[in-house]
Formats: C-alpha cells, sequence, structure tokens
C-alpha cells in the first residue's frame, strides 16, 4: 500500500475520532488532534504544506483569530492565564492548518464523517436520558455527563440539520426499501433529538432551531416559482408562528405571577391538630397563581417532616437551600397546606424530590422546557421581591453583562489583553460589591468577552475571522455553512462559546471542515443556493 494512501486513512481515522470526541470525550478530542498532527507533520512534504497553508488567504484568515490572542499577550499581565488560554484556542490554528492543506474529503467521506458526529450525540443523548429518568436530578445540567450541556446542545443542533440533509437527500445512494428504512430512521431520531432539547431545557438550543429552520423556510419560498402572494401568504405564517410563542410565553407569565384575592379573616386560623396557622402574604409571594404563604403551621410542619425524612428541617437540601423554604414551595405547588397532614399527603417520591431540592412538582412534570421555563419565572420573581440572582443563570447573566459593559467603558480601544479578563472580573465585581463577587465568573456572552480582551479593535478582527471566510469562499448560503453560522452566532449570544475545550474545539472542526473539506460538488439541497 502506498505511504500516501496509509497517510490518508489515518486522516480519515483522526478526523472521525475527533467528531465522535465532540460531544463525548475532552481526552478524545486531544488525542486525535495529535493524531492528525503527527500525521501531518512527519511528512516529506512538510515544507510544501506550510507554502500552501500561507497562500490561501481564506486559511489565514479563520486562524486569524488564535493570532489576536498572540499579539493582545502585549497588553496582559496575567501571562498564566494567557497561556492557558492560547493553549484552549490552539485548535483554531491546528485545524486550519491541516484541513487547508490536506486534499478535500470525497462525497462519501465526507458524509461519513457527518454521520460518526451525529451518531456519537445519539448515543449522547440517549445516556443522558437515562440520567434524567432514573435519577430525575434536580439540576438538568447534571444529564450531560461528557461536555457542558450547553455545549451539548448546539451539537445536538448540528446533528438534528445534518439528519435532515441525510432526510431529504440519499448520501449513501441506496435504493427502494433501504432507502425507506433509512430515511424512517433518521426521522425517528431526528425527532428523538428535537425532544431531548426540550429535555436539556436548553431554550438557546431551540431557539437555534428553530431560526435555522425558519431561515431555511424563507428562503425556500424565496426560491419557489409560485406566485408573490402565495410567497407572502407563506412568509406570514412564517413569523406568526414565533408570535404565537412568545404570546403564549406572555400567557404562561400572566398566570405564573397571578396574585389571588384572599381575605384571610375568611381561613381557618387552627390546624386539624390545634396548630396556629401563619397566613402571610408579604415576605411570601405567589407560585404558579398561589400564595406560598398561607396555612403555615411550622412547629407541625417541622414536626411532620424529620419523621419522614433523614435530611431535618433546617439543614440543606442536595442544592444547598434549606430544607424548610423547599418544603413550603412543594407543598404550595400541590395546594397542600404547610402543616402535619400537608407532609403525611406527600408521597416517597415527593420527599425524595424534595431533598434533592426540587421545590415544586411541575419542575419533575412534562419534558423539561416547561420545567425551565417555571425556574426562569421564578428566578424573576426572586430578582424583583428580593433581588436574588446568585444561582439565578439568567439573572447572573444579567450582572455578569452589567459588569462587563463597565470593564469595556475604560478599555473600549485595545482591550485588557489576552489573560486579564478573569482578573479584571474579580476586581469590577468585588468594587460593584455584586452579590457575584467572590466567583470566578465572567461575562457568559462571547462579544462581551472579546471586546473586553482585544477592545473594538480586536473585536472587528475576530469577527472578521469569523465570518468573512465564508463570505470569501462563497459558501455563506451553503446549507451546512449558513447553519452552522446560525449556531455559532446565536450561541455566542449567551455563552462564551470558544473560551472552553468543547466549545472551541466544536467551532474549529465544524468551521474548518465546511471551509477546507467539504467536497466542492454542487448540490441543491433545499434551495437552489444551499450547497
Amino acid at each position: 500500500m502506498k505511504l500516501s494512501r496509509i497517510r490518508h486513512q489515518i486522516f480519515i481515522f483522526g478526523i472521525l475520532l475527533l467528531a465522535v470526541s465532540i460531544p463525548t470525550s475532552k481526552f478524545g478530542m486531544s488525542i486525535s488532534q495529535m493524531i492528525l498532527a503527527a500525521n501531518w507533520l512527519f511528512d516529506k512534504d512538510i515544507y510544501q504544506k506550510i507554502k500552501r497553508f500561507f497562500s490561501q488567504k481564506i486559511a489565514l484568515i479563520f486562524s486569524l483569530i488564535f493570532f489576536v490572542h498572540l499579539i493582545w499577550l502585549l497588553n496582559t499581565a496575567n501571562f498564566s492565564y494567557a497561556m492557558d488560554d492560547l493553549r484552549t484556542k490552539a485548535p483554531i490554528f491546528i485545524l486550519a492548518v491541516i484541513f487547508s492543506t490536506t486534499p478535500r474529503l470525497s462525497k462519501k467521506e465526507f458524509n461519513v464523517v457527518l454521520l460518526f458526529h451525529l451518531s456519537a450525540v445519539f448515543v449522547t443523548s440517549m445516556v443522558s436520558a437515562y440520567i434524567y429518568f432514573t435519577q430525575n436530578p434536580a439540576d438538568f445540567r447534571l444529564i450531560s455527563p461528557f461536555i457542558s450541556h450547553i455545549r451539548l446542545a448546539i451539537n445536538v443542533c448540528l446533528a438534528i440539520f445534518s439528519l435532515l440533509y441525510f432526510v431529504v437527500k440519499n448520501p449513501f445512494n441506496l435504493k427502494n426499501k433501504l432507502l425507506t428504512i433509512q430515511k424512517i430512521g433518521f426521522i425517528a431520531i431526528l425527532l428523538w433529538l428535537l425532544s431531548f432539547l426540550s429535555m436539556l431545557q436548553s431554550f438557546t438550543g431551540i431557539g437555534i432551531v428553530f431560526i435555522a429552520f425558519l431561515c431555511i423556510c424563507l428562503n425556500l419560498i424565496y426560491q419557489s416559482s409560485i406566485s408573490q402572494i402565495a410567497k407572502i401568504l407563506f412568509g406570514g405564517i412564517l413569523i406568526i408562528v414565533p408570535i404565537s410563542f412568545l404570546f403564549s410565553i406572555y400567557q404562561t407569565y400572566r398566570e405564573y405571577t397571578e396574585k389571588p384575592v384572599v381575605s384571610i379573616n375568611t381561613l381557618d386560623s387552627i390546624s386539624r391538630y390545634g396548630g396556629v396557622y401563619r397566613h402571610d402574604t408579604i415576605n411570601f409571594g405567589t407560585e404558579n397563581g398561589k400564595w406560598i404563604g398561607l396555612y403555615l403551621c411550622e412547629p407541625e410542619l417541622q414536626y411532620a417532616w424529620n419523621k419522614r425524612s433523614e435530611i431535618k428541617y433546617n439543614t440543606p437540601d442536595d442544592q444547598g437551600n434549606t430544607i424548610n423554604y423547599t418544603l413550603i414551595r412543594y407543598l404550595t405547588s400541590k395546594d397542600l397546606r404547610k402543616d402535619f397532614d400537608g407532609v403525611n399527603a406527600l408521597s416517597d417520591q415527593d420527599v425524595k424530590n424534595i431533598e434533592k431540592g426540587i421545590a415544586n412538582t411541575e419542575y419533575t412534570e412534562g419534558f423539561g422546557i416547561k420545567s425551565r421555563l417555571n425556574k426562569l419565572l421564578w428566578e424573576y420573581m426572586e430578582y424583583k421581591n428580593h433581588n436574588v440572582i446568585v444561582g439565578h443563570s439568567l439573572f447572573q447573566r444579567l450582572e455578569l453583562w452589567k459588569t462587563s459593559l463597565t470593564i469595556i467603558k475604560s478599555n473600549w480601544v485595545f482591550g485588557i489583553g489576552t489573560g486579564d479578563v478573569p482578573d479584571y472580573f474579580k476586581q469590577t465585581l468585588a468594587n460593584e460589591n455584586s452579590p457575584l463577587k467572590g466567583t470566578k465568573l465572567r461575562s457568559h456572552n462571547q462579544y462581551l468577552s472579546l471586546f473586553i480582551a482585544f477592545g473594538i479593535v480586536g473585536f472587528l478582527l475576530c469577527m472578521f475571522s469569523f465570518i468573512y471566510p465564508f463570505v470569501k469562499s462563497k459558501l455563506i448560503f451553503d446549507y451546512f455553512c449558513m447553519i452552522f453560522l446560525i449556531i455559532l452566532l446565536m450561541s455566542m449570544f449567551t455563552e462564551d462559546t470558544i473560551e472552553s475545550q468543547d466549545g472551541v474545539t466544536f467551532y474549529a472542526f465544524f468551521a474548518a471542515l465546511y471551509l477546507f473539506q467539504k467536497p466542492l460538488i454542487k448540490e441543491t439541497l433545499l434551495t437552489k443556493t444551499m450547497k
């Protein structure tokens, strides 16, 4: 066997291992890149490959974000963190060099890479579903065992649109019954992954899928030969759908925050066992349209709970909150009085839920999204009534975004440097006496993170690096590239997408794959412009 053939097979093995590792293993991500790098380096034509890389404008611009991090070392004080950050961003440069100087994959090889990735995503989703249904964790983040649940969500989004490609096309040239079986199988997996996004409680993931699918549909309508009136009609229907969804969320918000009228004088004042009820509508608000502080008899509540659970009444639950408050909210959600009878009416599973820190029975119902929406509404009420943000993801983000803008105002031209972002956040949170002071949190917004580190100059260079390669290569409307950019750019609004190994490897691998390794064969998938 020729050496070039062996090297190509090693290259394919490295790519497939990396595609499988992105949703499953950080160790696998590192090993696969080492295999690809070693295979690339030990080549008698390495000098020609280096020349080829530096002669490709698209590859250089793609790598620009890595060089921005490198150049901005001149503006940093924390070199220890900066070196770690450069090591994290290294896949952008490594994969750009390797993929741009290696002959493109064949159509079959490219499809196999997509298949391996979505298979790994599917297996990971099944493992997560097993954790979800058998352990019922109070924190939904715990159902993603291998990588961050947020990074898993964007992998799921990409896999969904790879599946859509496989359903519409016939990439493996099957015929008759085998083709039908293949399409049915892919459709079933696609529907499962859509449901899994709900289980992950990923509003970002669901939003990405919706926006991407909306773009595809609008482009289909625009490219079709139907009349102008029909185009306007179908386009209007597509726009009405998200408006209806937002309206339903607003209705849920109104129902959740509704404060029912109650006359304290008409309520029972004594429990069945002689305990005195406390009716408090001042210190306790509402949840799911019910007053939390009504029919509260803490002596009975404490006695009854301590008989049901080994975690005592005034000790923390698994989420770090005291059991008494979790118990009171849970009883309210089941419309039970907070007394001896109320606790005894709880099932054994209810007791386990409370011990885990689950404070509302609705958090255990449905398939994730309704539960997540209820939690967000609860966070909003806690923020509105008590200015509580710690442990509440949405309002922690708002606080961190505010802090980010404070840092940017003082360093908006050239930023603070590659390695100083954590230090500035820590110091600014302390100076502002933020509830988040003392934490290691940062902006949770990639755009703000880049602006903080590199100022307006570096930020624009990074955005140029993200987008221009797809424009220059005329792939901006290619099906895979368009979907990938939507996923990337939307995820960056709520997360530091490329600040972790799993996130930056996802970006570097798929961007380089679509730009430098996707076969240059013009194919119509859903539109004339999506190839």
